[in-house]
C-alpha cells in the first residue's frame, strides 16, 4: 500500500481518478496487523493439531459415522410416518365423502347418541354436528344391540351399604309388627268380599258422596299467622288441628271450635312440615315427656315435640339441606324425613339418631307415604319420578315414572292396594301396587297440586288441594269429583281428612298462603247415612 500512495495534494486526478488521502492510506496499512505470505498448509495442520487435542482432552464430543446414520435414519422414519399420516387422513376425508350421513338434525341427534356421544356441543350447529358425526362413523361402527343389552345390564347392577346394627334391628321389628298387620287387613278384605256384595258397597258410598255434596260447607275461618302457612293436620284423636307456617311458629286448635290452645315458637327459619305421633291422644295441656309432634324447617333441622315445653324434647341433625316433608311410622318408634340434599333419612325417635341415609333420586326428594302396614315407604322428588322401597330389606322395588313434572305429594289408600301421587303437571295418578303399573290419570286442577290424601278408615274419599285456590273430593270407587270447596283467596299449601267421623259428620281443615285456616263439615246440616263403613 505505501508503494502505492503518492505524496499529492488532496483533490488531484490521478489517470481519470481522484487520488486517495494519504492519511487513509496510513490508516489501512496500521490496520492490518499481519500480512501471510506463500500456502494456508501449515495453518490447517496446526488446526488439526489444536482439534484432535481437544477430543483427546474430552472438552469436544464429535459425532461418529454410526450417528450420523442413526440421526439420517431417524429423520427418514419421521418423514414415512408424516407421509403415512397425510395419506391416512385424506383416504379417510375420501371415505366420508362417500359416506351416507343423514341430512335431518333430529336424526343426526339420534345417531350421534347412538355412538354415545353428546347431541350438541356449545355453539355447534346442524352442519358441525353432521360433520361431527361423520367423523364419528369414519372412526367406528355402531354400537349392536347386544352391546346396548350388555351395557343397559351393567347399569342395573345393584350396590350394598354396611348399615349399623341398630338398623338392622329396626329392619326385623318393622317386619315382626307388619306382618301381623298385613294378615288382618287381608282377613277383613276378604269377610267383606264374603258377607257384603261389592254393588251394595258402591251404592253405600254413593250415598255418602251424595251426602257431602249436598251437605259440606265451610264452618270455620281463621286467621292463623302474620305469614303464610305450609301445612295442616289433624291429630289421631281428631281433637286437635296442628298447623305450620313461615314465621317459625307451630299452633294448636280447638276442633271444632278452631280456638288457639298453644302456640310454639317451633324454629328460627321457615316451619315446611308438621306430623302428629300415630300415638297421640287428647288435648292441651298434656302431660309426660313423650314424643307427640314432629317439625321440619328450612334450616334443614327436625324438632320433637313433647308439647309440654316451649323447647324441643329432640333435635335430628343430619340433612344438609331444607327438610321438606316428615312423617312417623304407623309403629310409632321411627321418622321418616324428606329433603333437598336428593335423600330420605330414617331415625330412632327413642335416641334421636339417624339408623338410614338413604340415597337414589336424582333431585331433591319432597313427597313422602308410609303404607298402612309398615312394610314400604314412597318417596317422591322434584323431578317426576316416585320410588318404592321396602323397609324390611332396604331395596327400591317399585320406580314410578309418568309425571311430566315434580311430584309435591303422595298417599296410600287406607286398605294398601292404591298409591295417589299429585304433581306440578296438575294431574294425579293412581297406582295399583299389585299390578304395579297407573290405572287411572285424573286431570285434577289448573295448577300445582300440593296435597293428595285418603279418608282415614275406609278410604271412600280422596282429598287434592291445589295452587288454584280449590280443595276437591273425589269419589274412589268411580274417581269422580264429589265436591269443590271454594273459600280461601290464595292458593291452598295442604288440607287433611279429619282422623275419625264425629257423631257420623265429616270434617275437613285446610291451609293456604292467605295465612288462615278453614274448617269445612257437615256438621248442623241434614243427618248422615246410618250405613257403617266396614274398614272402620
Amino acid at each position: 500500500l505505501k508503494s502505492r500512495c503518492f505524496p499529492v495534494s488532496k483533490g488531484t486526478l490521478l489517470h481519470g481518478f481522484e487520488a486517495p488521502n494519504p492519511l487513509w492510506c496510513v490508516a489501512m496499512a496500521e490496520d492490518k496487523s499481519h500480512i501471510h505470505y506463500g500456502g494456508l498448509e501449515s495453518e490447517l495442520l496446526r488446526a488439526e493439531a489444536a482439534g484432535d487435542a481437544a477430543v483427546r482432552s474430552g472438552n469436544v464430543q464429535l459425532p461418529s459415522d454410526q450417528d450420523i446414520i442413526d440421526q439420517a435414519s431417524e429423520d427418514m422414519l419421521r418423514a414415512r410416518q408424516q407421509h403415512e399420516e397425510a395419506v391416512r387422513a385424506f383416504e379417510q376425508k375420501a371415505s366420508q365423502r362417500q359416506m351416507a350421513v343423514p341430512t335431518n338434525d333430529s336424526q343426526v341427534k339420534a345417531k350421534l347418541r347412538e355412538f354415545g356421544e353428546p347431541a350438541s356441543l356449545f355453539g355447534e350447529g346442524p352442519y358441525e354436528r353432521r360433520d361431527r358425526l361423520r367423523t364419528i362413523m369414519a372412526g367406528r361402527s355402531a354400537p349392536t344391540l347386544e352391546a346396548k343389552r350388555q351395557e343397559t345390564t351393567g347399569d342395573e347392577d345393584l350396590f350394598y351399604t354396611e348399615g349399623l346394627e341398630e338398623l338392622l334391628e329396626a329392619r326385623v321389628k318393622i317386619a315382626e309388627w307388619s306382618i301381623p298387620r298385613a294378615n288382618q287387613r287381608l282377613d277383613k278384605e276378604r269377610r267383606q268380599r264374603a258377607l257384603e256384595d261389592p254393588l251394595e258397597m258402591e251404592e253405600r258410598v254413593d250415598r255418602y258422596c251424595q251426602f257431602l255434596q249436598k251437605n259440606l260447607t265451610a264452618e270455620v275461618s281463621q286467621v292463623g299467622d302474620e305469614r303464610p302457612l305450609t301445612q295442616g293436620k289433624f291429630s289421631p284423636d281428631a281433637n286437635l288441628f296442628c298447623t305450620s307456617s313461615w314465621s317459625g311458629f307451630i299452633k294448636l286448635w280447638k276442633v271444632p271450635t278452631c280456638e288457639p290452645t298453644l302456640t310454639i315458637r317451633g324454629h328460627e327459619d321457615r316451619c315446611n312440615t308438621i306430623a302428629w305421633h300415630p300415638a297421640c291422644k287428647g288435648t292441651v295441656p298434656f302431660e309426660g315427656q313423650t314424643v307427640r309432634l314432629a317439625s321440619g324447617c328450612a334450616d334443614s333441622r327436625i324438632n320433637l315435640w313433647c308439647l309440654t315445653e316451649s323447647q324441643p324434647l329432640g333435635v335430628l341433625e343430619g340433612h344438609e339441606d331444607r327438610v321438606n316433608r316428615v312423617v312417623f311410622h304407623p309403629m310409632g318408634e321411627h321418622l321418616i324425613s324428606t329433603s333437598h340434599d336428593m335423600s330420605w333419612r330414617l331415625w330412632d325417635i327413642a335416641t334421636s339418631s339417624e339408623l338410614l341415609l338413604q340415597e337414589g333420586h336424582s333431585r331433591a326428594t319432597y313427597g313422602a307415604a308410609v303404607h298402612p302396614d309398615g312394610s314400604l315407604v314412597a318417596t317422591s322428588d322434584l323431578g317426576g319420578v316416585v320410588r318404592v322401597w321396602d323397609l324390611r330389606s332396604g331395596k327400591s322395588i317399585m320406580p314410578l315414572t309418568g309425571h311430566g313434572k315434580q311430584v309435591m305429594s303422595l298417599d296410600f289408600h287406607p286398605r294398601g292396594q292404591y298409591l295417589a301421587t299429585a304433581a306440578d303437571d296438575h294431574s294425579v295418578r293412581i297406582w295399583d301396587m299389585r299390578k304395579r303399573r297407573c290405572l287411572h290419570n285424573l286431570l285434577s286442577h289448573n295448577k300445582l297440586i300440593s296435597e293428595v290424601s285418603f279418608e282415614k278408615g275406609e278410604g271412600r274419599l280422596m282429598l287434592t288441594s291445589s295452587y288454584d285456590g280449590t280443595i276437591k273430593l273425589w269419589n274412589t270407587t268411580e274417581w269422580k269429583v264429589v265436591k269443590v270447596l271454594i273459600g280461601h283467596e290464595g292458593r291452598v299449601m295442604g288440607a287433611d281428612h279429619i282422623p275419625m267421623n264425629s257423631n257420623g259428620h265429616h270434617y275437613i281443615g285446610s291451609v293456604a298462603f292467605d295465612r288462615t285456616l278453614k274448617f269445612w263439615s257437615t256438621q248442623g246440616k241434614a243427618e248422615p247415612p246410618t250405613d257403617t263403613p266396614f274398614m272402620a
